[in-house]
């Protein structure tokens, strides 16, 4: 499945220009089932996730739990709720639900070392989404843990849109 990295971000009705954050990143795939609301499109990519992917959150928890940064993994939330229908404010496949429309929705969260985004689109006309992620750091330690965790987050991004196109879901 052709997943391609943007040299250039969609534009977005909440998050102004991506190119303005410290760090970007946008993930285009094919979108087969243009019908699919907004927060199931999110679900169909976020609801979804291999087992490695938890075992590296429960990696990531261990190492960064003595800096005082909240774990990735709640005991008791290995599965994510899904529910009939979500208000701004609520939580979404772990990240808090900031905006949506009926071709975006906005996820993220806010931490003492840094705020990120997720913006997940529809491109009208195109039959395409993007997935793209902004990151704020706030200090010397939200830079390092960036720096970090950018291989992991950028083979991830690339892994979900594929298995969700190859699974049929998006």
């Amino acid at each position: 499945m052709r997943i391609a990295r943007r040299h250039t971000p969609p534009d977005s009705a909440f998050l102004s220009d991506l190119r303005g954050f410290y760090y970007w990143d946008s993930y285009e795939a094919p979108l087969r089932r243009g019908d699919l609301a907004m927060e199931d499109l999110y679900l169909a990519l976020f609801a979804h996730h291999p087992r490695w992917v938890r075992w590296l959150l429960i990696l990531r928890d261990k190492a960064v739990s003595p800096f005082g940064l909240r774990p990735a993994i709640v005991a008791g939330q290995d599965q994510v709720e899904i529910k009939s229908a979500y208000a701004i404010g609520d939580r979404i496949a772990r990240f808090i639900l900031y905006a949506r429309s009926t071709t975006e929705i906005v996820t993220g969260g806010n931490d003492s070392h840094l705020d990120f985004r997720v913006s997940v689109r529809k491109l009208a006309g195109e039959r395409r989404v993007v997935l793209s992620t902004v990151v704020s750091p706030h200090n010397f330690l939200g830079r390092a843990y960036l720096f970090t965790i950018l291989p992991f987050h950028r083979l991830l991004v690339r892994k979900m849109l594929s298995r969700a196109a190859l699974a049929g879901r998006i």
